[in-house]
């Protein structure tokens, strides 16, 4: 008797593991190129450029298609809107605290940027790259405004010298998506994974790594996002969960052939290419689904291949 067969096409790229099960397909850097840029920032946002994955993943399920998961990760429209009477509400509060004085707590740092403006996430900017890969915050994120942790900064010029330092802590992508299925959080060290069930289910997982040699506060605040975004005791995680699950509903109905993600759609857009646009545009989402489509026909284009080269 046989056992599993091996994996042979294993890429360990900075202590992360990526197999391809398939012999035949692209190259892992052909795959990522450019992309790799976000668990670079990420790691070496540790003193030591080291990452260590701390404790188990949260888990909760979601009674929707995984794309919808991914789709959501570069949707700035909703957030002011969907979130208004959960992150909503707590901002108000604190703001009546505000008065008795004292400083921002951490958890108020970490979900109030959720009600920023849509002309703040205009300009927070998205960039995509080939593959169906790409990120919201180009030029910031709501995860560039949290206090400084003492001494940390100090720690990052000594490893890294003051230019460099500058330059790692100064990109805060918000969220990266690594078609098909991943997601991480630079600025705050967590990846979250959407694993299909079915076709009206998913597991996301999220999971939380710790910066070696950095301040315990910095991990501190990776524990507190993670359960306050994206844990089943989330403060907004939930208004996502019940927007999913009616859209989910909805997608059963023959009203309308066509989900529409055109907003700020230009003619002649491509989905091979590194670029940059508006932040509140659905272009990272096109470009996942052109990715998507990419994919699932191959075997399809194969034989109109053929069939032409006779």
């Amino acid at each position: 008797m046989k056992g599993l067969a091996p994996v042979a096409n294993v890429k360990i790229y900075r202590e992360f593991i990526f197999a391809r099960l398939n012999d035949t397909g692209e190259s892992f850097e052909a795959f990522f190129g450019d992309s790799l840029s976000s668990i670079d920032n990420m790691i070496d946002r540790s003193p030591e450029g080291k990452l260590v994955l701390e404790g188990a993943p949260l888990r909760y399920m979601h009674n929707c298609n995984w794309k919808m998961l991914v789709e959501n990760q570069t949707d700035t429209c909703h957030p002011m809107v969907a979130h208004e009477s959960s992150a909503g509400t707590a901002v108000s509060v604190w703001e009546k605290e505000q008065a008795k004085g004292g400083p921002k707590p951490m958890a108020v740092e970490v979900y109030a940027p959720f009600m920023a403006p849509y002309e703040f996430f205009e300009g927070m900017g998205i960039r995509v790259w080939p593959h169906g890969h790409g990120h919201t915050g180009v030029t910031t994120s709501i995860h560039a405004d949290y206090s400084a942790v003492p001494g940390y900064f100090d720690q990052m010029v000594e490893a890294y010298g003051e230019e460099r330092a500058r330059a790692i802590l100064g990109e805060n992508r918000h969220n990266t998506v690594y078609f098909p299925h991943i997601m991480i959080k630079g600025p705050i060290q967590t990846m979250r994974v959407f694993r299909p069930l079915a076709a009206d289910r998913t597991l996301v997982e999220s999971y939380t790594f710790r910066l070696v040699g950095a301040p315990d506060m910095l991990f501190e605040r990776t524990l507190m996002y993670n359960r306050l975004i994206n844990a089943p005791t989330s403060i907004v995680g939930h208004d996502d969960l019940e927007v999913y699950e009616r859209a989910q509903k909805g997608l059963a109905s023959d009203a309308l052939e066509w989900v529409n993600v055109q907003r700020l759609y230009e003619p002649g857009e491509r989905h091979d290419v590194t670029e940059t646009a508006n932040g509140t545009s659905e272009r990272q989402m096109r470009n996942q689904f052109a990715a998507w489509v990419h994919y699932m026909t191959l075997d399809m284009a194969e034989p109109a291949r053929v069939e032409a080269a006779e």
